[in-house]
């Protein structure tokens, strides 16, 4: 079963990760590769230091590389942090030793995912390269001291507003902006059913594509994708492709089609709402039914405790009088499952091979029984109901049911 809850939240991954800290270092002729300047003072240093976070002299061959390396995005992971750099070679005459080296890293937690920070380490290396090759900036004592303050302000304006400008002289800016990186969405199926987390109408404007405005329209959390090509008189795989687009930018979710024989079971994960106040008021508010009150929410968490295997949604809602409870059940289980602690238990049909040849079952039918392929599925390849599809299968004995 796949977690919805995980699905959504993973669009907040695309929010770029905070800087820990920002350090410049070049090669000293003497010396050797050195930090010049770091933000925070004190966080990347060598090892006289127990308060740094990084020990640069365990690192400082790949900041400071051999010429072979230098012109490429180079990350390198400690055990609590990860450093991005663009290492820099200049060759030219009027420096020491004919060549000029420098680095301006970021560092970050270990964990996190900087694929946003790629171009704009690259670009922050391009700026103080054509700067220095310019007028000497990075080398120049007089301007020099002034990358400290461009440190600075790269780490407080990246970490603050995700942007930063700031002004070098009267010809040069430096312009940043980190946009979000999403992962690629799953694949999208035709059985199953888009739920909006924003508003796709306020965003609708006159520059949107007219397929996405058909499809839009159709996306009310109980058609699935396939009923809404067909509402929307799309091709099944533009509307598929419009979804993924969606997916992409966290404007919906996927769940699967609510029908009263599905059957849901509980997840260990439902015990981590107890002590969620947010997440129980959320739930009370969703699930209710028109304005009417809703159950306590030690009510609904027992009746979400209450769905397990081999018993329907139909048969739930007999035991335990839920029509009389206020509650929306459509959005009972659909909120269960998009946070993650309830999933659907699906049923897999099963034609044994070999099986008797004499089978009334149409070739193509018998062709999806192989215990890959879910009633949902089936149900939507054959544009059939799981009742009808039910009776189908009853009349061939050979067709055992997995639950899983």
């Amino acid at each position: 079963m796949q977690d919805y809850a995980q699905q959504a939240s993973e669009f907040q991954a695309g929010i770029p990760p905070r800087l820990v800290s920002v350090f410049y270092s070049v090669f000293d002729p003497s010396k050797g590769p050195k930090v010049v300047f770091e933000v925070p003072e004190g966080s990347i240093i060598s090892t006289e230091s127990s308060t740094s976070i990084i020990d640069f002299d365990s690192i400082s061959e790949y900041i400071i590389p051999k010429q072979q390396l230098c012109g490429h995005l180079v990350n390198i992971c400690t055990e609590s942090y990860k450093v991005m750099g663009f290492p820099v070679y200049i060759r030219d005459n009027k420096y020491e030793r004919n060549a000029f080296m420098f680095n301006l890293s970021f560092v970050f937690d270990r964990e996190a995912d900087t694929s946003s920070y790629e171009p704009v380490v690259r670009k922050v290396a391009r700026v103080l390269t054509s700067l220095e090759t310019e007028n000497e900036f990075l080398s120049k004592e007089a301007t020099n001291n002034v990358m400290y303050n461009i440190i600075e302000q790269l780490l407080e304006d990246l970490n603050s507003y995700c942007e930063c400008q700031i002004p070098i002289n009267s010809a040069n800016t430096i312009n940043l902006k980190l946009f979000p990186t999403y992962r690629n969405p799953p694949p999208v199926y035709d059985y199953q059913v888009p739920i909006c987390t924003v508003n796709l109408k306020a965003l609708m404007d006159d520059n949107w594509d007219i397929t996405m405005k058909k499809i839009a329209t159709h996306i009310n959390g109980i058609h699935h994708v396939k009923k809404i090509a067909e509402l929307a008189d799309v091709d099944y795989g533009l509307a598929r492709k419009c979804m993924e687009h969606l997916l992409y930018y966290g404007c919906i979710i996927m769940i699967d089609i609510f029908q009263f024989s599905n059957v849901y079971a509980v997840k260990p994960d439902i015990m981590g709402i107890i002590e969620d106040e947010t997440v129980q008021s959320e739930c009370k508010s969703y699930v209710r039914s028109n304005d009417a009150n809703p159950p306590s929410f030690a009510k609904l968490f027992s009746l979400y405790c209450l769905l397990k295997h081999g018993l329907t949604l139909k048969e739930w809602v007999q035991e335990n009088q839920v029509t009389s409870l206020n509650i929306d059940i459509r959005r009972f289980i659909s909120f269960g499952v998009i946070k993650g602690f309830i999933y659907r238990v699906h049923k897999y049909p099963i034609l044994p091979e070999p099986h008797n040849q004499q089978s009334k079952l149409p070739s193509q039918l018998r062709r999806l029984l192989n215990g890959k392929h879910h009633y949902d599925e089936i149900c939507t390849m054959e544009g059939c109901s799981a009742r009808k599809l039910d009776e189908i299968l009853v009349a061939e004995p050979e067709v055992k049911f997995i639950w899983r």
